[in-house]
């Protein structure tokens, strides 16, 4: 299996597994919760279940970083400007796959012994959530360096390169609105969709091409 290969099918996977462990399977077997204290309190009711979670949630997200990081430095090149974007996009979605297993391994520590320090474990949780903020953001502005990139360089379909673009425009306005009191509580599921989406596009796109 090449590079080529394994980033697609990364693309093509992970993103259907992301829906699935972080929007189904969290909400069925751990429950949903409005406060950091009532998700606390599933967590340490449901511990093994949760690290469960935690292992294929590390995997499935770095291994969707991973697909975007190797499809970005496949196309690198210094000598050209969609080659210069490529390698700015491998770089920050090597970043992104950082965060992952920071933001996901500092949960063990919750699970394993929260129990016995529940102010402690409160502040360790909410950091890892909030570690999230700089995962997605990394994943925006890489989707649109990538985009750009496989774009300008018009060997991938138009409509695969234009989705990811298009993808991570729609976060960076989100993230761009995000201190406004009236938006749309679930607005946001749209372009977070839309993202998957375009990654399994990406991901479909990349598999059949001859570069």
């Amino acid at each position: 299996m090449n590079s080529k290969t394994l980033s697609s099918w990364l693309l093509i996977v992970t993103p259907v597994l992301f829906f699935v462990v972080f929007f189904l399977g969290w909400e069925a077997l751990i429950g949903s919760s409005d406060t950091t204290a009532e998700e606390l309190s599933n967590i340490m009711e449901n511990r093994t279940t949760t690290a469960i979670f935690g292992i294929v949630g590390t995997l499935v997200l770095g291994a969707m970083a991973t697909g975007f990081a190797l499809l970005a430095w496949s196309k690198a090149d210094a000598s050209t400007a969609e080659g210069t974007l490529a390698s700015i996009a491998a770089m920050i979605f090597v970043g992104m796959t950082a965060i992952v297993f920071l933001a996901m391994g500092m949960g063990f520590p919750v699970i394993g012994e929260g129990e016995d320090n529940l102010t402690e474990a409160t502040w360790i949780w909410v950091v890892s959530d909030s570690m999230f903020a700089a995962l997605f953001l990394a994943w925006t502005l890489g989707n649109i360096v990538l985009g750009a990139a496989l774009f300008i360089e018009n060997k991938l379909n138009r409509i695969a390169s234009g989705l990811l673009l298009l993808a991570g425009i729609l976060m960076l306005i989100m993230h761009l609105l995000a201190g406004v009191d009236d938006l749309a509580g679930d607005i946001w599921i749209i372009p977070f969709i839309l993202a998957l989406i375009s990654a399994i596009d990406l991901g479909i796109f990349n598999l059949r091409s001859e570069s």
